[in-house]
């Protein structure tokens, strides 16, 4: 008889509707069914519909309470990472947790690997990079260290999710940002590209869909709604607050167009955009590094990678996008991702 397979997760959220990190739960309960037992050491604990073999210990991570979380996660998690009958752990982008806790998997000689999707540099990152066997991440620009650890595997898009929108039903003038609301995700650079392109075209509209993640957000978003608050009133460009990541598709069939600047890590709502098969404009070079860009300027720009799309005939816009469709099916979709990291996992 085969050995039983036991892993353990560390991750910030269980909840399927959380408006960012939904999908941890979609990775717990895609790899649930890969082990025969599971345990979650998580932060929060929301609406769960988990598989019977996982197991939660919620440690009641609360933002901006960082000394009182790293008790509250040793008092929780150190009898069974000290003593847990595990085989391997997965940190799913918690680089604090594995700082913390990756050493003393290390002495138990037991597998561990961090997620880590973001180009920020973090001392907890460098730490953990010590300890555990490998960082995983989506691209191999996504991840700030530069190391033989680095793994790259595509993201973790659930398609079932993300069904196709045909092209007959986008309007290209809509344009669409779904995503965190902070200074990071280059936000005033969409308003201001919009405003250009507006001036050879006035139908266009630009809708900004997402909230503050903190207090600084919070005052610099006011700050742009205030500055840009004469577009606004002219009913072209729109602030909505966070959505449900269920929403996300619902939101783009009714657009056109994903409009993105930030230069960083590949977003999930690039490959999530395209995998709807909506034209996704953005200067990402981790995006165009693998689908490609629109136009043939150097350097990419909003503006140049929106007039090339549209100047596009259906057909061939209608293949193109079809194209970048299977590509992100291939690379980037959440069976790909769980087998690839279960074959290190076990």
């Amino acid at each position: 008889m085969s050995r039983s397979s036991k892993l353990l997760i560390i991750n910030y959220v269980m909840d399927s509707e959380h408006p960012l990190l939904s999908h941890q739960q979609e990775a717990v309960h895609a790899l649930s069914n890969k082990f025969d037992h599971v345990t979650v050491i998580t932060g929060q604990v929301g609406i769960n519909n988990s598989s019977p073999n996982v197991k939660i210990i919620n440690t009641q991570w609360n933002p901006g309470q960082s000394f009182r979380n790293v008790v509250r996660l040793l008092v929780k998690s150190f009898p069974l990472i000290i003593r847990g009958d595990f085989n391997s752990v997965f940190f799913h982008m918690t680089d604090l947790q594995c700082a913390v806790l990756s050493p003393f998997v290390r002495l138990r000689g037991i597998k561990q690997f961090l997620w880590y999707a973001h180009t920020s540099k973090s001392t907890y990152l460098w730490w953990s990079s010590l300890w555990v066997n490998s960082i995983v991440t989506s691209t191999p620009g996504s991840c700030p260290i530069k190391s033989e650890k680095v793994l790259p595997i595509g993201q973790a898009i659930d398609a079932s999710r993300f069904a196709k929108i045909s092209l007959e039903k986008l309007n290209l003038n809509k344009l669409i940002h779904i995503g965190r609301f902070d200074k990071s995700k280059q936000i005033e650079a969409l308003i201001e590209a919009a405003i250009e392109l507006r001036e050879e075209n006035n139908q266009i509209e630009l809708k900004l869909v997402g909230s503050p993640a903190n207090e600084e957000s919070k005052v610099w978003a006011k700050g742009l709604s205030a500055k840009y608050g004469d577009q606004i009133e002219r009913g072209w460009l729109e602030f909505e607050g966070s959505i449900s990541r269920d929403l996300f598709p619902v939101k783009m069939a009714k657009s056109g167009c994903f409009f993105h600047a930030y230069i960083g890590s590949l977003d999930k709502t690039l490959v999530e955009s395209t995998m709807l098969c909506v034209p996704v404009v953005t200067i990402n070079p981790e995006y165009i590094n693998i689908f490609g860009s629109w136009s043939s300027s150097e350097p990419v720009s909003l503006i140049s990678e929106y007039i090339a799309l549209t100047s596009l005939n259906f057909a061939d816009l209608d293949s193109e996008l079809n194209r970048r469709h299977t590509l992100a099916l291939r690379s980037h979709s959440l069976t790909n991702w769980v087998n690839q990291l279960t074959q290190l996992l076990r």
